[in-house]
């Protein structure tokens, strides 16, 4: 066979490769964090202290009497000054609300984290009115030069709130110091099933208030339930009915996943040397040698999160049952709460929150335009808690195996809580009328359809989840970020450094970063793909049953017939009909140029030997298939399919220095 006939055949396999599919392409995005100020604290520092407000409307005042006179240097010397005050007015209403946290019956620390709140919005508020004069004044065009596009538009379609809406906002905050209150003074009952209907008792009826409440901000605002406002309150870059759809395949591929993950994690040993170090201090210093092995540009937030303190990790029995972290902007640093179990758990609860902490260590943005992602910002989070498994056995010793089946364990229950959840608040605002037995119901009902049942105190259990009193309708986006966690973690079984680096390029993100935006921009499957959620299933299920030895270890469901899958067949046979009639053409086309070229060339053979005679070729030539090699090799498709779970891509032997 002639070299052109070779090529021409490597050309063709290309396309139909091409043609039957195709991968994102992912170039390493990490290039480092970009450098900012991090001052360094003394304890006195992180004291509630309060704000004088006296100073930051003086500064306004000053903004507003700008004229042409005004010197640049000085219009923006006079707003970064403003920018300067609305970051200490934020540091300060963070750490009264820690002190809050710290103490739920505290009255003054309730007055406190009020009153704090309270500056916070109408600062805020006055800010945005006076800059939407000033970016149409005299020095418009230079204020604009200091801002992001995003920033502009917030400005110039700001609306003042009313008294009314604030009043409502007033009340739901009110109603949330209340939860924590009353969760608060049922939380010594020892016996689990009195303390559940005990929460539920204290905490429904606030349940119930806060919904009315917020259903009247809602109307107030133009919207026709409290979830629809919700949702577009947080800037998620998609939609309800994506949420529905993901809802719909999690029960078909993740709950029958889940129950036998969590047969096998229950009757796992529980890790009672883990817990053997179990002090806040001494958890951080298990974990300290590990953070840098994942990245060495993640020691410098928790070296100085050790050097400064900034945190309150210790237990508590006055503490509020949560735990999260916030910017100090004013510092350039971040605060976490946390209120520990003292058990296994506080390990991955502080991994989690570092997540977090890291990414608002390195973000530079004023409070005044802070905004947070939360798909994105759970990424933060959950991806460090999964890439942290892979130092289990050095971490955790003989609890290793334990503590990474429990991580996966409990990012899948991340998922299916995530929809949950979702499902639970969405039908509750959007039916604001319904009773406390009503929705104790729905929550016994949802946590069947989802796996999550079994403790026999279903209907109860709901109050214990803080994020439905003080953040409506953010559950969902632990579902999104766990899926994309659990994509990074996959890939960290074959390509450990490609995984970091995805991991770290998302924590370097601009924090106004959409999450669809996010995990396109970083080569993560996307949520909306039924099929690529299905096979992440599947391969964790892979991974789960050779962790544990059990190579025939099988949990699929047979799930054809059912509406949805019926529907997806039909798509997919749709697909694959086209792409059988373009490699049809494609072959055609091909056969055709090949049998022209063929004819033209017999033809041109034919003529020469009636011309001339020709001598034959060297009967001991052999062409180099090299040349057909090295041709294919350039122009195949430069991603391929690969099993992350076969025994000779089991990841980096060395955990310390991870292989390529």
């Amino acid at each position: 066979m002639k070299l052109w006939i070779k090529k021409l055949t490597a050309a063709f396999l290309a396309v139909c490769l091409t043609a039957g599919g195709s991968a994102a392409v992912f170039a390493s995005g990490f290039e480092g964090y970009e450098p900012m100020e991090h001052k360094e604290l003394t304890a006195s520092d992180l004291e509630y202290k309060g704000w004088d407000e006296d100073a930051f409307y003086d500064l306004l005042r000053q903004l507003k009497r700008m004229g042409k006179d005004t010197s640049d240097e000085d219009c923006l010397a006079l707003y970064e000054e403003i920018l300067s005050e609305l970051d200490e007015l934020y540091d300060q209403y963070v750490l009264a609300d820690a002190a809050y946290y710290a103490d739920v019956n505290d009255e003054k620390a309730a007055e406190d984290s009020d009153d704090m709140y309270d500056l916070l919005s109408d600062a805020q508020d006055e800010f945005f009115l006076a800059m939407q004069d000033a970016l149409h004044g005299p020095k418009g065009k230079l204020l604009k030069g200091q801002l992001q596009d995003l920033w502009i538009d917030w400005i110039e379609t700001y609306v003042a709130e009313t008294d009314e809406l604030e009043d409502l906002y007033k009340e739901e905050n009110t109603l949330v110091q209340a939860y924590y209150s009353a969760i608060a003074d049922v939380s010594d009952i020892d016996d689990y099933g009195k303390y559940a209907k005990e929460a539920n008792k204290a905490c429904g009826p606030i349940f119930l208030e806060l919904v009315q409440v917020r259903d009247a901000i809602a109307d107030r605002c133009g919207y026709d339930n409290y979830y629809e406002y919700a949702f577009d309150s947080y800037g998620r870059d998609y939609d309800p009915e994506d949420v529905e759809d993901l809802c719909e395949t999690a029960k078909v591929y993740l709950v029958p996943l889940y129950e036998e993950l969590f047969k096998s994690w229950y009757y796992m040993d529980y890790p009672e040397s883990v817990e053997d170090f179990a002090s806040e201090e001494e958890i951080l210093d298990r974990i300290e040698p590990y953070i840098g092995r994942i990245h060495p540009d993640l020691t410098e937030a928790f070296s100085y999160l050790r050097r400064n303190r900034t945190y309150d990790l210790e237990y508590s029995d006055l503490k509020a049952s949560t735990g999260y972290t916030d910017n100090l902007p004013g510092y350039g640093s971040a605060f976490i709460f946390n209120s520990p179990y003292e058990s296994y758990q506080d390990y991955s609860d502080l991994i989690h929150e570092f997540g977090h902490y890291n990414a608002a260590f390195h973000d530079p943005t004023p409070s005044v335009y802070m905004t947070s992602m939360l798909d994105v910002a759970e990424i933060h989070s959950q991806g460090l808690e999964l890439l942290m498994t892979h130092y289990a056995d050095d971490l955790y010793g003989e609890d290793g195996t334990f503590m990474t089946l429990d991580a996966l364990f409990r990012m899948v229950n991340s998922v299916l809580s995530g929809c949950m959840y979702d499902e639970f608040q969405k039908t509750v605002y959007e039916n604001p009328d319904m009773d406390l037995k009503e929705i104790n119901r729905l929550a016994e009902q949802l946590a069947e359809d989802y796996g999550l049942d079994g403790s026999g105190y279903e209907e109860y259990e709901w109050v214990d989840v803080s994020h439905t009193f003080d953040l409506p309708c953010y559950y969902f986006s632990y579902a999104t970020s766990a899926l994309s966690a659990l994509d990074i973690w996959r890939e960290s079984i074959v390509d450990w450094d490609s995984a970091v680096d995805r991991y770290m390029q998302v924590t370097a993100l601009d924090s106004s970063t959409g999450y669809l935006e996010a995990v396109e921009a970083c080569g993560l499957m996307d949520f909306r793909d039924r099929r690529a959620v299905r096979v992440l299933a599947e391969d964790i299920g892979e991974y789960y049953g050779k962790y544990l030895g059990d190579d025939s270890w099988d949990w699929l469901p047979d799930v054809s017939g059912t509406s949805k899958d019926i529907e997806d067949a039909a798509a997919q046979g749709l697909q694959m009909l086209r792409s059988i009639v373009k490699i049809l053409l494609i072959i055609a086309l091909a056969a055709t140029v090949l049998v022209l070229v063929i004819i033209a060339l017999l033809w041109k053979s034919h003529k020469g030997e009636e011309i001339t005679n020709q001598t034959p070729p060297n009967p001991g030539y052999t062409e180099d298939p090299s040349d057909v090699s090295s041709y294919y090799q350039e122009i195949r498709p430069t991603t391929q399919s690969v099993d992350p779970f076969e025994d000779d891509a089991a990841g980096p032997d060395d955990p310390e220095e991870p292989e390529a």
